[in-house]
């Protein structure tokens, strides 16, 4: 058993580099139009111990909302989360958390091309398992669980009562 936990375990000084890129039609009800959702997220991991790693994240979100009726309302939102935290791996398997902070600018095209900022903070806790694909190249399926935390921000106000639960895959590559 040892001899095998060993062969999956990451050592001091490795680096992961994350990617995944994925794009949605969000509906989030049947009276209610689709919206889009694209999004870039990366992310940098460095073993400071065995099988432990401090990550830095960089994510970009954009979504998009046209209404279907005679207002033409279109509702452009980009957010770039930026964060800290790290991650623990057994064999394939990985737990993280993470903080985030999210910059927030969003286009109201309604409101005579309106334009504001706000900012929030987040805490994100994910899982999963990196598929081996090729050496030092995995496939990883994993879920995270986002939740805001404090209120917002700059040009927005009130808590920040967000959450957000995703299922997801993406390519992993182990830097030696």
């Amino acid at each position: 058993l040892l001899i095998t936990a060993s062969a999956f375990a990451f050592d001091p000084g490795e680096k992961l580099i994350w990617g995944a890129v994925d794009f949605s039609s969000i509906k989030m009800d049947k009276d209610c139009d689709p919206y889009s959702v694209f999004n870039l997220d990366t992310m940098v991991g460095y073993f400071l111990m065995k099988d432990i790693s401090l990550d830095v994240v960089l994510s970009w979100y954009n979504y998009h909302y046209k209404s279907d009726d005679k207002s033409s309302y279109t509702y452009n939102l980009s957010d770039i989360y930026i964060g800290l935290g790290g991650s623990f791996f057994i064999k394939n398997f990985y737990v993280g958390a993470h903080f985030l902070y999210e910059l927030m600018g969003e286009k109201d095209t309604y409101k005579s091309d309106d334009t504001s900022n706000a900012n929030a903070m987040f805490l994100e806790f994910d899982g999963g398992y990196l598929v081996p694909l090729i050496e030092n190249v995995f496939i990883d399926i994993g879920a995270n669980y986002m939740m805001g935390i404090g209120e917002y921000g700059g040009d927005a106000e009130g808590d920040n009562t967000y959450s957000e639960f995703s299922v997801g895959a993406g390519i992993v590559v182990n830097l030696p």
